[in-house]
């Protein structure tokens, strides 16, 4: 009898600490990371809101508690990938570096004590890779 009073709690403790864990250092983007993974990588990057016509948004987080890493990736139209560069206070005068079809835009350091990382545009695609550490 005592040893089910105490085995009980401890297990449903060890269950709900277990889960923290996994979903605070998972690199999975849980649905309620969603917007704030966005607003951080834009954030580290000095880099505007995403295009209003977006489309096929991907996100994906590396790192641990003391690393992190955001990748998003997205499509848009030509035309509006350039008024994000310009409206983009670390793109809009950064000379991207010319990798076959794709500008490479450099942002080292980060902003807001952030590593930094790069952009890279390929037609209507947009991936952004930015790191704090």
């Amino acid at each position: 009898m005592k040893f089910k009073q105490i085995f009980i709690p401890i297990t449903i403790v060890a269950f709900l600490c277990s889960a923290i864990l996994v979903a605070y250092l998972s690199n999975y983007v849980f649905p309620w990371q969603y917007q704030e993974s966005i607003k951080a990588t834009l954030a580290m990057g000095g880099l505007s809101s995403l295009p209003d016509y977006a489309e096929d948004i991907e996100i994906e987080k590396r790192g641990s508690p003391f690393t992190r890493q955001f990748i998003i990736e997205f499509r848009s139209t030509p035309i509006e990938i350039e008024k994000w560069i310009k409206n983009s206070k670390r793109l809009k005068t950064n000379k991207p570096r010319i990798v076959g079809e794709t500008k490479v835009y450099e942002i080292l350091p980060g902003e807001n004590g952030a590593a930094g990382g790069r952009v890279e545009v390929t037609g209507n695609k947009v991936l952004i890779n930015m790191s704090w550490s």
